[in-house]
């Protein structure tokens, strides 16, 4: 999406999780508990760790494991750094979780806003969502067609 402006995907997941939300909602709404997790440091450092993550090697989870068994070498590094990445932080986990995710408040919008303002507030952040991504979607092109432009000698 950043180097490309290809914002399909991004789009997609965007109205899958609208999708999802609804869904959600009415199995709350039908009794069955939710799964309310910590909203601390742990979410944005997870967030970056696997979007550089991903970026420096070259695709996700799956996409290693099936790499290395394909034989592309340079995965066997990536697999390994998954591991012994893996490894650290279930070793140290009961040390850090405290300052990371555990001592943090849980956020439930249910709770917050009530049934309705919770589902509300969670269509207007992904609608906020949705709007940025079109947005760079349109930067992104005008950018690039002033580019060609300025290469081919003709005004936008």
């Amino acid at each position: 999406m950043w180097i490309t402006g290809r914002t399909h995907m991004a789009k997609a997941i965007i109205l899958g999780m609208a999708a999802s939300a609804i869904g959600i909602f009415s199995y709350v709404q039908l009794g069955v508990e939710a799964k309310i997790m910590w909203a601390g440091p742990n979410a944005v450092i997870g967030g970056l760790l696997f979007g550089f993550g991903i970026v420096l090697a070259g695709g996700c989870e799956t996409g290693w494991m099936y790499r290395a068994v394909e034989g592309q070498v340079h995965y066997w590094w990536v697999g390994l750094g998954n591991v012994i990445g893996s490894t650290l932080l279930a070793w140290f986990w009961d040390d850090i979780s405290p300052a990371l995710a555990t001592s943090w408040d849980k956020v439930n919008l249910l709770n917050t806003f009530g049934p309705l303002g919770g589902l509300l507030v969670t269509y207007l952040m992904l609608l906020a969502a949705y709007l940025l991504i079109v947005g760079w979607e349109k930067r992104f092109f005008r950018r690039k067609n002033q580019a060609i432009g300025a290469t081919t000698g003709e005004t936008a």
